[in-house]
């Protein structure tokens, strides 16, 4: 009886040095996992899912139902959505807010125009093939993009759910006060027998703080035709 006792309590204790090499060999691994989550220069080269295809869907018994509504309103297929929160979408907006510091750094006014002209112009770059519609944001819902290589700070919220405006807020993510980003976004949109109009209502302002300047400006309209027969093309206008 004694000796299986014995055996017993020598099942309760655990070698110390063995648990030790246990837990240096997962710090190892988590240390090694960090580092090459650090040494990626770049975030995710693609969408979170797969696109679906859409051929085989009737666009046009879809569609009829949408002309002449506001884009809140419309009913779609969850496959003529990205996968993304429109939230996300706005934030593409800033990928060159590189031209806005070297809008800051410049003396002559004239490059700064230059500069501005070409980071309000780079908003729209991030269209190029891209047809489908962003899920709709929570009323409250924010988003907050901060990137190591990246020298800003952007920062939206979902301010109104009926009609939808988006607010937002884009500055340097040191703390400093060179310049602000900020505005507001309502996207409305209208669909007609052949094409999609939409038109992101709301006005976008950049200051300048050093050189105390402030542009004022607001998105162009954007139209999408041939939505049910032939290519899809996408022109920009105001």
């Amino acid at each position: 009886m004694a000796s299986d006792s014995g055996a017993d309590d020598s099942d309760e204790f655990f070698d110390a040095e063995d648990t030790n090499q246990y837990v240096v060999g997962i710090h190892r691994d988590l240390v090694k996992s960090w580092n090459d989550i650090a040494k990626k220069k770049y975030g995710r080269t693609k969408l979170p899912a797969q696109t679906v295809d859409r051929s085989q869907i009737g666009v046009w018994s879809m569609l009829k139902q949408c002309i002449g509504k506001e884009l809140y309103r419309m009913t779609m297929p969850v496959v003529f959505n990205e996968p993304l929160s429109m939230l996300q979408r706005f934030a593409e907006c800033v990928q060159y807010a590189y031209l806005l510091d070297k809008a800051d750094e410049s003396i002559d006014p004239i490059v700064r125009m230059q500069c501005v002209a070409a980071f309000a112009a780079s908003t729209f770059s991030s269209n190029l093939d891209r047809i489908a519609k962003p899920f709709n944001p929570l009323l409250g819902e924010t988003y907050e993009f901060v990137h190591h290589d990246l020298p800003f700070r952007y920062t939206s919220e979902q301010v109104s759910h009926h009609p939808p405006i988006t607010a937002f807020i884009c500055e340097p993510k040191d703390g400093g006060n060179q310049w602000k980003y900020y505005g507001s976004i309502l996207p409305d949109a209208r669909f007609s027998m052949t094409s999609m109009q939409i038109d992101p209502k709301g006005s976008l302002v950049l200051e300048l703080n050093r050189h105390k300047e402030t542009y004022t400006w607001s998105s162009v309209t954007c139209t999408v035709h041939n939505i049910v027969v032939g290519k899809l093309c996408m022109v920009l206008w105001k």
